[in-house]
C-alpha cells in the first residue's frame, strides 16, 4: 500500500512540480503497513549532482510542510546503509504536464527534521545512487571462458536490482573474469580491467567506452533559443554553462552548443552561429517547487568531443 500526502497548489506556482517517493523494502511507515509514501504539492528544494562512478548521483533535499508524525517515521534512515533496511528515495519533476521525469533514485543515507528555523520546519534528506550498491552482499561474478563485457556488466546490474544500458561495449571480450565483493566493488574491479565511463543513477547502470558517445540519438542542442542562460564560461573541466532544467541532460550526455562564445573549444565556425560538441562530465540540477521565482536550472561542466567521435 502507498500513502500520498499533498498540499494545495497555487495557480501561479503550478507549472513546476516535484514529487518525492520514499520506499522501505523491509519495514512499514505506519500502522496500516504502507511501504511507500509519496509527497507532492509541497515546498521542496532539490540539488542533484550527477557524475561518473564511483561518485554517481547525489541528492540533497529540503522538504517543508510535513507533519511531525510523518517526519518521525521517515527519519528511520541512518548513515550506515546496511542499517536502513534498504530504504530509498525517488525524485521526479514535471513542468505542469502529466509527464514526470525521474531526476534521482537512490538510497537514503541521512534523513532528519530540522527545527532550526521553527515554525518553518524542514525535513532534510541526503541520498546516494551508489550507497546500497556498495553495501549489499553479492555472490562473485565469474565466467570460465571468454564472455562479453556487456554480459558481465548486465550480470552485476541484475545482482544490484538495477537495469543495464551499454554503448560501444558489446565488442569487448573478457577472458575468465572473476569479480567479488559488493556489486559496487565488482563494478569498480570491472572498470579497472577495461577503461570505461560508468554511471549509476535512476535505477540503471550505464557503461560506455572512453571514446564512445553515450547516446544513440542526436546530441541535445543547447542554445539561447531553447534554454541556455547567459554565456558559457571556461572551466578547469573544459566548459561550464547554465540552462533551464532539462532532465535529458545527465552525466556523459553529448550536447551541441550553439553559441558564439565557447571558450577553449570553438567548434565549427561555418554558419551564422558556431556549433561545438561537448560531453558532460558533471551535471547539477537545481530545482524548487511551490516557490515564487524558484530555481529550475541545469548546470553543466563538459569537455570538448574529440574529432570524429560524434
Amino acid at each position: 500500500m502507498a500513502e500520498l500526502q499533498t498540499a494545495s497548489t497555487g495557480s501561479s506556482l503550478s507549472s513546476r512540480n516535484l514529487r518525492v517517493t520514499f520506499r522501505l523494502l523491509a519495514n512499514a511507515f505506519g500502522p496500516d503497513g504502507q511501504d511507500t509514501v509519496t509527497l507532492t504539492g509541497l515546498r521542496i528544494s532539490a540539488e542533484i549532482t550527477q557524475a561518473q562512478f564511483p561518485t554517481g548521483d547525489i541528492a540533497l533535499l529540503r522538504i517543508e510542510g510535513l507533519s511531525p508524525d510523518l517526519m518521525n517515521r521517515l527519519s528511520l534512515a541512518a548513515p550506515d546503509p546496511s542499517f536502513q533496511s534498504a530504504s530509498d528515495v525517488r525524485l521526479e519533476a514535471s513542468d505542469g504536464t502529466d509527464n514526470w521525469a525521474v531526476v534521482f533514485q537512490g538510497a537514503v543515507t541521512l534523513a532528519y527534521a530540522d527545527y532550526t528555523n521553527a515554525p518553518n520546519v524542514a525535513f532534510m534528506v541526503q541520498a546516494f545512487s551508489t550507497a546500497l550498491l556498495n553495501a549489499m552482499p553479492a555472490t562473485p561474478t565469474s565466467f570460465r571462458s571468454a564472455v562479453s563485457l556487456a554480459t558481465v556488466l548486465s550480470t552485476i546490474a541484475q545482482k544490484a536490482g538495477l537495469t543495464y544500458a551499454g554503448y560501444g561495449v558489446d565488442a569487448i571480450t573478457l577472458h575468465n573474469p572473476y569479480f567479488d565483493g559488493s556489486p559496487g566493488q565488482q563494478l569498480a574491479q570491472c572498470a579497472e580491467t577495461v577503461p570505461l565511463r560508468l554511471a549509476v543513477g535512476r535505477g540503471q547502470i550505464t557503461a560506455s567506452t572512453v571514446n564512445t558517445q553515450q547516446q544513440t540519438q542526436q546530441p541535445i542542442v543547447v542554445s539561447a533559443q531553447n534554454g541556455l542562460i547567459g554565456y558559457p564560461s571556461w572551466s578547469s573541466g573544459g566548459l561550464a554553462l547554465r540552462m533551464m532544467f532539462n532532465p535529458q541532460v545527465t552525466f556523459n550526455t553529448v550536447i551541441a552548443l550553439q553559441s558564439r562564445y565557447q571558450p577553449a573549444g570553438w567548434g565549427t565556425q561555418s554558419g551564422p552561429v558556431p556549433t561545438g560538441l561537448w560531453q558532460t562530465t558533471q551535471v547539477r540540477h537545481m530545482l524548487q517547487s511551490e516557490m515564487a521565482d524558484g530555481a529550475w536550472f541545469t548546470n553543466v561542466i563538459a569537455q570538448t568531443m574529440p574529432d570524429g567521435s560524434a
